[in-house]
C-alpha cells in the first residue's frame, strides 16, 4: 500500500536468490538492482515534490497546471482626467505564453477600446500594423468592466523577448483602466 503523501516510501530489504548474480542482458528474471533503481525513482520524486504536493489545489496535476499560469497587467490612467486615444506605453514580456482571457475593469462606468500590438524587441516599437486581436479589441461599452475568454481573431501566443504596445483606440469618461491578460506559460 502507498505510504505517500503522508510518508515518503521507504523500500523494504530485499535481495537475489541465493547464487543468482546480476546480468543487465537477462529479460526474463527480474533482478533486485531493477528493483532498487525503481524505487530510487519514487523516492526522488516524492523528495522533490514533498510531502504535500497539493496543498489548497483539489490535485498535484492541478496545481501543476496553474504553475503554468500568470497575468500580463498594464494600467493607463488619466491623472483625475478622462483618457485620452493614443498609444499609452510598452512591455516585454520575459517568457513564452498563450493569452487565454482579457480583462478591462474601469474606475468608473464609461467606454473604451484598447488594441494590443506585439513584435520583436529587434523590430521595436509595435505599430498598428501589429495588432494581435484580429478586429476584435479588448471593449468596454457603457460599462465599468469587459471579460473575453473567446478571444476570435487573436494572435494569442506571445515569444519570450516580444514587446506589446498598448494603444487606445477610443475612450468616454474613463479616467484609469486595468488591463489584464491572462496567459498560460509555454515551452
Amino acid at each position: 500500500m502507498p505510504n505517500y503523501p503522508d510518508n515518503f516510501y521507504s523500500p523494504r530489504s530485499k535481495e537475489n536468490w541465493p547464487g543468482v548474480v546480476y546480468d543487465v542482458d537477462k529479460k526474463t528474471i527480474i533482478f533486485v538492482e531493477d528493483f532498487n533503481s525503481l524505487e530510487g525513482e519514487i523516492l526522488a520524486i516524492e523528495q522533490e515534490l514533498g510531502l504535500t504536493p497539493k496543498e489548497a489545489w483539489e490535485t498535484v496535476k492541478k496545481r501543476l497546471q496553474d504553475l503554468g499560469l500568470g497575468a500580463i497587467i498594464f494600467i493607463i490612467d488619466g491623472g483625475g482626467s478622462a483618457i485620452t486615444t493614443g498609444k499609452k506605453g510598452h512591455l516585454e514580456i520575459p517568457f513564452k505564453c498563450e493569452i487565454q482571457r482579457a480583462t478591462l475593469l474601469a474606475d468608473q462606468t464609461g467606454s473604451i477600446k484598447i488594441d494590443i500590438w506585439k513584435d520583436t524587441y529587434a523590430n521595436f516599437p509595435p505599430t498598428d500594423a501589429d495588432s494581435i486581436c484580429g478586429g476584435n479589441e479588448p471593449e468596454i461599452a457603457s460599462s465599468d468592466k469587459d471579460q473575453d475568454a473567446t478571444l476570435t481573431g487573436w494572435t494569442k501566443i506571445i515569444n519570450e523577448g516580444d514587446i506589446l504596445a498598448f494603444n487606445v483606440d477610443s475612450v468616454a469618461t474613463i479616467q484609469r483602466i486595468t488591463l489584464v491578460l491572462k496567459v498560460k506559460k509555454i515551452a
